[in-house]
């Protein structure tokens, strides 16, 4: 098109020039010529259009990070366009994959290309629309438009196939996720009958009882009640140790993502807390909406762990340095004699309950638990899915987290069961695992706080059968 405008304008120059009027007729044609063919064009477009169907298929609508899908793109025209349509649709960012392009020839009314997407990371992912070019059969005109479906595709991260969630080894039998009234009051199920007693309202009476057995009863139903849940996950950089598709945070989503099930099973409010290495990540006030439990849901899948500078304080599985619980740093304290020049000058470090307070305060799972706890009230159900890399800060947030009368579940991810070098020296391995097991217990034992182990299988059976091995050998 520019070309023949540029002719034009030459011819127009040298009539000028020449004095040639001549030329300017024939340069009056020309300009005539692509007005009408512009003017067809765009009716064409407009027909071609209307009459087009772009389909974008695909084989699945959810997979598995890092697998591929694979689809087709059809572009069919009720009759021959006339003109040439080139169809593309690029795929998502996020994903990998070559611009998917189909062509329909003047005289075509159907055509197809396949293609494949890999989708590498974790997410809700979805196409653009179709991108439809449509050209003269000279190319002097080109008009591009978008039409056609927008299909959508869920990636859900890699997740293992093996979680033990148990105690010592052993796996809990009951679903972690239920609960059970307990007591009876109004309510819609009935629970039993039992004797009138002084004081029993009228409007519970079971009035065929009597007929049954000569005196009056009162019929009881089970108390219809919400647990508030006050859901915690920790996703801090230690949370990614572990193998593709089998770190820390692999497990603990799908422990978090079956705990999210069982309170929607239930219809009880659900309230949500991500921390980071830096505090909290996400905030879910309490809610017990249908479109509340899927967001929490999907969020949940797409978590990854946060990245840090350095080490923080409060580690005790892995790295880092280990905060002294008040105890513990009073009886050091008290051990310390100042005899010697060495331990008057470290006495002040273990005496200082103060300082070890507001370290505890300052720390990441500790600060979320004080701002979500702050959302319920008093007698929520608590669960806490974090690692033991941060041992004194979970403990101390455990016992925080009780509040009045609540309950404190907790969900931990054993650094030895997640180490690559964990079957290298199995013997350590299982030293690690008894020490972990020995502060589960301690935690466990805290009034209203249950605590759970959660890792892959096979490798706390190899850990615990070396275990075995090593009681046999000695005895």
């Amino acid at each position: 098109y520019w070309a023949v405008t540029a002719v034009m304008g030459v011819v127009v120059a040298w009539a000028a020039i020449l004095e040639q009027a001549g030329l300017l007729i024939g340069v009056a044609g020309i300009g005539a010529w692509l007005l009408v063919r512009q003017y067809r064009f765009l009716r064409g477009v407009e027909a071609t259009v209307d009459q087009l169907t772009v389909n974008l298929d695909l084989d699945r609508t959810r997979v598995v990070a890092e697998e591929t899908s694979i689809g087709t793109l059809q572009v069919r025209s009720e009759r021959p366009a006339g003109l040439a349509v080139r169809v593309s649709v690029s795929p998502p960012t996020g994903a990998t994959g070559e611009t998917i392009v189909s062509v329909l020839g003047p005289d075509e009314n159907l055509t197809q290309a396949g293609f494949e997407v890999t989708w590498p990371i974790a997410g809700q992912f979805r196409f653009d629309a179709p991108t439809i070019t449509v050209r003269d059969s000279l190319g002097l005109f080109e008009q591009t438009t978008t039409t056609g479906p927008k299909p959508s595709v869920t990636v859900e991260p890699r997740t293992p196939r093996d979680i033990h969630v148990g105690e010592g080894g052993t796996r809990i039998s009951a679903g972690f996720g239920e609960h059970e009234g307990g007591r009876t009051g109004t309510g819609l199920t009935p629970a039993e009958v039992r004797r009138y007693t002084p004081g029993d309202t009228f409007r519970r009476t079971d009035w065929k009882g009597p007929a049954r057995l000569d005196e009056p009863h009162i019929r009881e139903f089970e108390a219809e009640q919400d647990y508030k849940t006050l859901l915690v996950v920790d996703h801090r950089a230690t949370m990614g140790t572990g193998s593709a598709g089998r770190r820390k945070l692999d497990f603990a989503r799908q422990v978090a993502l079956a705990l999210v099930d069982s309170t929607q099973e239930f219809g009880d409010p659900l309230a949500c807390y991500t921390v980071g290495d830096e505090g909290v990540t996400n905030a879910f006030r309490p809610s017990s909406d249908d479109d509340h439990y899927r967001s929490v849901a999907r969020m949940l899948r797409t978590l990854e762990p946060t990245t840090t500078e350095g080490p923080r304080n409060g580690t005790g599985g892995g790295s880092g340095t280990e905060l002294l619980n008040p105890g513990a740093a009073s009886r050091t304290a008290q051990l310390l004699s100042e005899e010697t020049d060495f331990e008057r000058r470290l006495r002040p470090f273990f005496a200082d309950a103060e300082q070890y307070a507001q370290r505890i305060v300052d720390e990441p799972l500790f600060g979320a638990l004080r701002v979500a706890s702050a959302t319920l009230d008093g007698g929520a159900r608590t669960i806490i899915i974090s690692d033991d890399d941060h041992r004194t800060e979970l403990f101390e947030a455990v016992k925080a987290a009780r509040g009045g009368d609540g309950h404190v579940v907790a969900f931990i991810t054993p650094s030895v069961l997640y180490d690559s070098q964990t079957l290298a020296d199995i013997d350590s391995a299982y030293r690690r695992y008894t020490e972990f097991e020995a502060f589960r217990r301690d935690l466990a034992s805290v009034s209203r706080v249950s605590a759970y182990e959660v890792g892959p299988t096979d490798r706390l059976t190899t850990v615990l059968a070396a275990g075995n091995a090593e009681r046999r050998a000695k005895q």
